[in-house]
């Protein structure tokens, strides 16, 4: 095979010069110099148009919404005398006196009262006795808002139930249990021609659930002991 015809390089000793012919060659210019980035910190102030005004308004501003719960706390109103204690006599009172405020009456189909809140079913209607709608209240010092339901029961006045008598009845069905960690009292209306009413049910519980109720009338008498099965 023959050798590759190689050709020597020449340089051009007249180089044409740059740009239009017969241009005056363009003035030097110094480098621009590098623009400054600013740091994190500068960009979120600038975006979000902070003032130094505007920041103390701001401060004072976060000042005064965590001060006000603080000075509310401290010399606010404190609850009502009872409050998450329903079964004592000035907690069940107060418990009667928030129905009547709420509803404008005190008939209840049934009340469940636990030692520091309680349960109420009243009727929606307390005028018609016929309506079987109901209304579930739970009560801590408060009433939250109802739940709604049916039912047949029969409706009573909460506020015939004595309250005196309510702080007496746990002891008698807790001496019934070993160790009985729950107590729980149930109040609704008997059957009607019952000769010896139990308006009241005491429940009380252990840790291996095993469980006994007392039924006392509405002056606390014993109706009837059920010890654990």
């Amino acid at each position: 095979m023959a050798p590759p015809d190689w050709k020597r390089y020449t340089p051009d000793e007249t180089p044409d010069p740059d740009g239009p012919a017969g241009a005056a060659p363009a003035p030097y210019r110094p480098p621009q110099p590098p623009r400054k980035v600013r740091s994190l910190e500068e960009r979120t102030v600038r975006r979000r148009g902070v003032h130094p005004a505007g920041a103390l308004i701001a401060g004072v501003g976060v000042l005064a919404a965590v001060g006000l719960p603080v000075l509310l706390a401290v010399g606010g109103g404190e609850d009502p005398p009872g409050a998450g204690e329903p079964q004592t006599d000035r907690g069940f009172d107060a418990l009667v006196a928030a129905l009547r405020e709420e509803r404008g009456s005190t008939l209840v189909r049934r009340a469940v009262v636990y030692p520091e809140y309680a349960s109420v079913t009243a009727p929606y209607r307390p005028d018609d006795p016929a309506d079987e709608r109901e209304l579930s209240y739970y009560w801590d010092g408060d009433l939250d808002e109802p739940t709604k339901g049916t039912s047949d029961d029969e409706s009573f006045d909460l506020a015939d139930v004595d309250s005196a008598v309510l702080a007496g009845l746990c002891p008698q069905v807790e001496r019934l249990v070993e160790d009985p960690e729950t107590c729980y009292l149930i109040i609704d209306s008997p059957p009607a021609g019952d000769e010896t009413p139990a308006w009241i049910s005491a429940y009380a519980s252990n840790e291996f659930n095993q469980t006994a109720y007392v039924e006392f009338g509405l002056d606390g008498a014993v109706v009837e002991e059920h010890p654990p099965s």
